[in-house]
C-alpha cells in the first residue's frame, strides 16, 4: 500500500508533501509525490508558474518538481503525469488514475477549497476526493 501526494510545487502541496512523509511514517507506507504537468502554457500562467512573458516549457517544471520533492522528501518516490489538456478535471482524472495504479491506501492533497459544501466547478480536489477507494487527507494550512 502506498500514501500518495499530488504536487505541484504550491505551498500548500509543500505541506501536504511533509503531512504525507509523516504518515508514511506512521503508517510503515510508501510515499510517492505524483505531479501532473500538462502541455498547456494557459495553465502554468493560472497557476504562476510563469509569468506571460515567460516560456513555459513543460520539462523544466516536471524536473523542477522532482528536484523539489527529493529535497523535501528524499525517502519519497516522484512520479510525474503528462497531460496535453490542462482543465482540471483531466488533471483531477490523472491523479486518481495514479492512486489506482500506485494501489493508494490514502491520498494527501493540499486544497483550499476541497470537499467544502459549496465547491468551485473548477476544482482539482473535489473530483480526487470522490473516489471510495482511498482515505482522503485534505491540507488546507500550510503551517
Amino acid at each position: 500500500m502506498t500514501v500518495m501526494v499530488a504536487y505541484d510545487g504550491s505551498d500548500l502541496s509543500r505541506a501536504a508533501l511533509r503531512r504525507g512523509v509523516e504518515l508514511g511514517d506512521a503508517l510503515g507506507q510508501q510515499v510517492v509525490a505524483v505531479s501532473v504537468v500538462p502541455d498547456d502554457s494557459l495553465y502554468a500562467r493560472e497557476q504562476g508558474w510563469v509569468s506571460r512573458e515567460t516560456e513555459y516549457v513543460p520539462s523544466e517544471w516536471a524536473e523542477r518538481f522532482a528536484t523539489e520533492v527529493e529535497q523535501l522528501a528524499p525517502d519519497a518516490e516522484f512520479r510525474l503525469e503528462t497531460l496535453d489538456d490542462a482543465h482540471p478535471r483531466d488533471i483531477a482524472k490523472q491523479l486518481r488514475r495514479a492512486a489506482y495504479d500506485l494501489d493508494a491506501e490514502v491520498v494527501v492533497l493540499g486544497s483550499d477549497n476541497a470537499g467544502r459544501i459549496v465547491s468551485p466547478v473548477s476544482s482539482v480536489g473535489d473530483t480526487v476526493v470522490s473516489s471510495p477507494i482511498y482515505d482522503v487527507y485534505i491540507v488546507r494550512s500550510v503551517d
